[in-house]
């Protein structure tokens, strides 16, 4: 058992996802909703809390004199007549010392309600979904074996966690490979250019929609796609996702769940969080028939910061880059978790060098 030091994820945030409902995959059936990195978030990601207001204390407060009505005029004698001193007057230095102060104090309390979140609206636009281009699509499922083979298992990528002992889960005849994530969460949204590219051998990918991760979470507006209203059609695996929180819309934790997961998607989440060390449940997580798990993110989200979705694939036909070097190294750990249940086939897939040495790294 793993003891989960170490490891980030999205948080889930309280009161969504589990549940009963239909999961969304293989079959066809889609679930209804996470929690709703990130939770939250990092993944990260729980609502903040409102501002509190700010109570008038003692300084600066003006006090009244009560102890009598308006003093006498001046005394004399009668006929007397008193000259006024003539007005005082600022001298030119100490005017401009008033005229500066009044600037400080103007620009501080900008910086102020700038700091503290004054105001009500946010040119921050919010994160939408929309219908991933056939050539983008294309480019990612037909990613490169020769340069999945030159990148192997870099260690940027993180090894993913083996259950030993553990019969093969099947759902409908064939191994289960379930995904469980969030639209806001930044690892999930590295996560799953690597699961595209991973599956792509042994099946079909259908309905794919490009998003970002939330703009106001770690990582903000990390490029990815979104697994909701996607299929995947295959006769090798049965493969389920749920995207379980929606991403978030006008500002950190106003996400909302979004589609429910089954009782034994809930079930197998708690179960093996739990039993890789985890304090709680968390995205991202890939269940490869109860053999192979990813429970924290696979790498730095970081590395795709500033590019879009067509950027990233461009990336692909370099084995060298960073980009290539993070996601075809995690897809490469998931091909090879994925062989391991499927009796190595097909053949074309699993006998790839850059598959065999990611197995060897995990001790399958």
């Amino acid at each position: 058992m793993g003891d989960g030091k170490g490891q980030r994820m999205s948080p889930v945030q309280a009161g969504g996802g589990k549940g009963s409902g239909s999961g969304a995959g293989a079959s066809g059936g889609r679930p209804g909703p996470t929690n709703a990195k990130k939770t939250g978030g990092p993944t990260k990601g729980k609502r903040p809390a409102g501002s509190p207001q700010t109570k008038p204390g003692a300084k600066g407060v003006h006090k009244v004199d009560h102890r009598g009505g308006p003093k006498s005029g001046p005394k004399g004698k009668a006929g007397t007549t008193i000259s006024a001193r003539a007005p005082s007057r600022l001298s030119p230095s100490t005017m401009a010392f008033i005229a500066v102060g009044i600037v400080v104090v103007i620009v501080l309390v900008f910086v102020v309600v700038k700091v503290s979140g004054g105001g009500t609206s946010s040119n921050t636009a919010a994160p939408s979904e929309t219908a991933a281009p056939a050539s983008l699509v294309s480019t990612v499922t037909n990613a490169s074996t020769d340069l999945m083979n030159q990148v192997g298992v870099p260690s940027s990528v993180q090894v993913p966690k083996v259950a030993k002992n553990q019969a093969v889960l099947m759902v409908n005849g064939k191994p289960l490979v379930l995904f469980i994530g969030g639209l806001f969460c930044p690892y999930c949204a590295a996560e799953r250019w690597a699961i595209i590219i991973a599956l792509s051998p042994f099946g079909t990918w259908s309905g794919l929609q490009e998003t970002t991760s939330s703009p106001w979470d770690t990582d903000p507006a990390t490029a990815t796609f979104a697994f909701n209203g996607a299929g995947f059609t295959s006769s090798y695996i049965t493969f389920q996702s749920a995207e379980a929180e929606g991403n978030d819309t006008t500002g950190p934790g106003t996400r909302q769940p979004l589609q429910q997961l089954t009782s034994q998607q809930s079930q197998l989440w708690s179960k093996y969080s739990q039993y890789f060390g985890l304090a709680g449940e968390g995205f991202p997580f890939l269940d490869v028939a109860n053999q192979v798990f990813v429970v924290s993110p696979s790498y730095d989200p970081a590395v795709l910061a500033g590019l879009d979705q067509s950027e990233i694939a461009s990336k692909l036909s370099n084995p060298n880059d960073p980009v290539t070097q993070a996601i075809f190294g995690t897809a490469n750990y998931i091909r090879a978790a994925v062989c391991s249940v499927t009796g190595q086939q097909p053949a074309s897939a699993c006998n790839q060098s850059g598959v065999k040495a990611a197995a060897k790294s995990m001790g399958i």
